[in-house]
């Protein structure tokens, strides 16, 4: 059996993972631009949750625990302990025409110190899943995209176990929203012959806007298969709010909720495919680059991957600068219930009368806020992030008055007294993004 083994690095518990005995898969869906030099067919294989030839669920959620749960006095008779954490992906493809294949998920991290998330598939490889805050504490919701080696699959029912260990928590335990295998095609795989796409290219054009501003994104592709496009979702490659909870400011900004793409530069459903990226609300920076997946009409499982239009500049615009003000001081971990009130700062070292706008991040989980109406507060300013009770991640960019801010810090409030889950704040915690005026010369 292979195992894919974790090494440490920079940022909050963020780690690479490296296979020891097999080179990297290439393509890679979330590589960077300089090596994203070609567009790339993608097939993926969702998880469907009581299909037929699959486990049943004993919860309506796909959950994972750790061992302890099974014995546990309290936890052991629920119903979520009966859950396996064993997966069924029908993947009906032929093997000798794939290139690359990996596994994505929409993983809420689990309870805050679950630890060693892992999957074996078909019993071949044991892969780690990318730590990204949970062993320390946190609370998390990540994303993760795992490549395969090809020889791990099967035509067929493919067997992804899932499992994880207490590490220092009450109940080792996390939650797989959906799950998919993809695929890359080889170039000439029959069934884009059969749909006539064999020849198909695509590329991201992307104009400057005057002043900075932006970009208008579109999407230049052959006349004749225009037809047959579904949706074109432009993707971002640069340094802002970390929102997808890997770790990383500068990377593929975006994510899927229920399977859709969230927090992308934009989806667009109709010819010409074109879409204003506003970066008014970006720091100045290099090495940006954008892409389009493009998905169709005729195969709704198939994604195009454009090759990466790379060598963007978001330029310095005279007379103001745009920063990401982050908070130092989080609690760990930022979860409230049962009317317990966590708070944290945002040390702001500016006068607010030379912002011109500000922007709140910030990704939660809705637990619930029970009887408390004004559960997040910015300043004594409340904002609505985590509503209602539906346990679902929700990532949210609301505007902020410049004259709520203050010089020095600024606090925010978070509460809930609900006797459940209540709401917890993902890291990277909440963040200001600020567009502030610089003194001229």
């Amino acid at each position: 059996m292979k195992i894919l083994f974790p090494w440490q690095c920079c940022g909050y518990a963020l780690a690479t993972w490296t296979l020891v005995t097999a080179a990297q898969a290439t393509p890679a869906w979330n590589a960077p631009p300089d090596q994203q030099t070609r567009g790339q067919f993608w097939r993926e294989h969702w998880y469907e949750r009581g299909a037929p030839g699959t486990p049943p669920g004993y919860d309506r959620r796909f959950r994972v625990n750790a061992p302890e749960t099974s014995l546990h006095p309290e936890f052991g008779r629920r119903p979520e302990a009966r859950e396996n954490g064993l997966m069924l992906i029908r993947a009906e493809e032929d093997l000798f025409q794939l290139t690359a294949a990996e596994f994505y998920a929409e993983v809420w991290g689990g309870h805050p110190g679950t630890a060693n998330k892992r999957i074996t598939i078909n019993g071949r490889s044991t892969y780690f899943l990318p730590r990204v805050g949970t062993e320390e504490g946190h609370c998390t919701y990540f994303y993760p995209g795992v490549s395969f080696g090809l020889t791990d699959l099967v035509n067929g029912f493919n067997a992804i176990q899932f499992a994880v260990d207490r590490g220092s928590t009450f109940w080792g335990h996390l939650l797989v929203d959906n799950a998919a295998l993809r695929v890359a095609l080889a170039d000439q795989h029959p069934d884009l012959v059969k749909l006539g796409l064999d020849g198909f290219t695509a590329r991201v054009k992307a104009e400057p806007l005057p002043a900075a501003a932006g970009f208008v994104l579109s999407v230049e592709c052959p006349a004749a298969a225009a037809g047959q496009i579904a949706s074109v979702d432009f993707q971002g490659w640069y340094h802002g709010y970390d929102e997808n909870g890997d770790g990383r400011r500068l990377d593929w900004h975006g994510f899927t909720k229920h399977r859709r793409p969230v927090a992308t530069l934009g989806v667009v459903t109709s010819p010409p495919f074109r879409q204003v990226w506003d970066t008014t609300l970006l720091p100045a920076q290099t090495q940006v680059a954008v892409r389009a997946a493009v998905r169709f009409a005729t195969a709704t499982n198939l994604v195009y991957l454009t090759t990466a239009t790379a060598g963007l500049e978001i330029a310095a615009r005279p007379g103001t600068r745009v920063f990401l003000l982050s908070t130092q001081d989080a609690p760990v971990p930022f979860w409230s219930r049962a009317n317990q009130r966590r708070t944290c700062t945002l040390d702001l070292d500016l006068d607010p009368a030379r912002i011109e706008a500000a922007e709140l991040h910030v990704v939660t989980w809705t637990g619930g806020a029970g009887t408390v109406r004004d559960y997040f507060t910015l300043n004594g300013v409340f904002y609505p992030v985590a509503e209602g009770d539906r346990h679902e991640v929700i990532y949210s960019r609301l505007p902020v008055n410049p004259q709520t801010l203050r010089r020095g810090l600024n606090r925010i409030e978070l509460r809930s007294d609900t006797d459940h889950h209540g709401i917890e704040i993902f890291l990277p915690g909440p963040a200001l993004m600020i567009r502030y005026q610089t003194p001229q010369n």
